[in-house]
């Protein structure tokens, strides 16, 4: 019995002996106060660092990357929200103002909002969301909180079109203040306007108010049109021509009154 023990170890001794290494390795290396794992540390760090630094630098900068996204991400939601924010208080002072200058005014002025520019290519004009059923006529005159916008000249039962004082053919008959210098004014180009007529015995000044004449059958008189810039010497030598620019601006027009008759 002793004899088949001595040869099963004799026989089996180079597997015994790789066991016993083994384990002997595993208890150093569990014991990490262990001289043999300190210089094993230091040496696999020598090696190994040219090869870690890379791969450090590489996921902190990946990372740095993603947050940056996430950062850039977040910034632009606030900045939509911040635009938002401040679009919706613009439209509510905007038509806070449109409800006090209804409430002051001595027309009969019906709200309508521009649904698009007009589709005439001859005319410059806007298509209004209000029309027949709402008692629209055609030549009914509209305007904003700032002054004079164009009349009505086509109507449907629910939508209208107004041709705008920016249109190349409008003319409208007006008063310079205080002078009470009166002229025809019509577009000239951008923001601006022209008024032919003014005698040169009156006196016009720039910054000088220009309001309706209230000559018309259209516009009622006095209704805000534009501010004086300028004038010149009329080639006739009788006349004056004034050089304004219009109170509204024609290029973000979104609400409108109908003055109805």
């Amino acid at each position: 019995m002793l004899k088949r023990i001595i040869d099963f170890f004799l026989n089996r001794r180079f597997q015994i002996s790789t066991i016993v290494l083994l384990f002997v390795s595993f208890i150093i290396f569990t014991k990490s106060s262990h001289p043999v794992i300190r210089h094993l540390e230091i040496w696999a760090g020598d090696v190994l660092a040219p090869v870690k630094e890379p791969v450090v630098w590489f996921r902190d900068l990946m990372e740095t990357r993603e947050t940056n996204e996430i950062l850039s991400r977040r910034l632009i939601h606030l900045s939509q929200e911040v635009s938002r924010f401040a679009s919706l208080a613009d439209e509510n002072k905007r038509l806070k103002s449109m409800l006090d200058f209804k409430e002051q005014s001595e027309y009969n002025l019906l709200s309508a909002l521009v649904l698009s520019e007009g589709i005439h290519k001859s005319v410059n004009s806007l298509l209004l969301n209000r029309g027949e059923k709402d008692s629209v006529q055609v030549n009914d005159p509209i305007m904003n909180v700032d002054g004079v916008i164009g009349k009505i000249f086509y109507t449907g039962e629910s939508t209208s079109l107004a041709q705008l004082l920016i249109d190349p053919n409008s003319r409208l008959s007006v008063r310079i203040e205080p002078s009470g210098a009166k002229g025809i004014l019509q577009w000239y180009g951008g923001n601006r306007f022209l008024i032919t007529d003014i005698p040169n015995t009156m006196t016009v000044q720039p910054g000088n108010l220009v309001v309706t004449s209230g000559m018309s059958d259209i516009y009622p008189g006095d209704l805000p049109v534009g501010v004086v810039r300028e004038l010149s010497p009329a080639p006739d030598g009788f006349t004056h021509i004034v050089y304004g620019d219009f109170l509204v601006n024609f290029n973000q027009i979104r609400e409108v009154f109908i003055i109805l008759k």
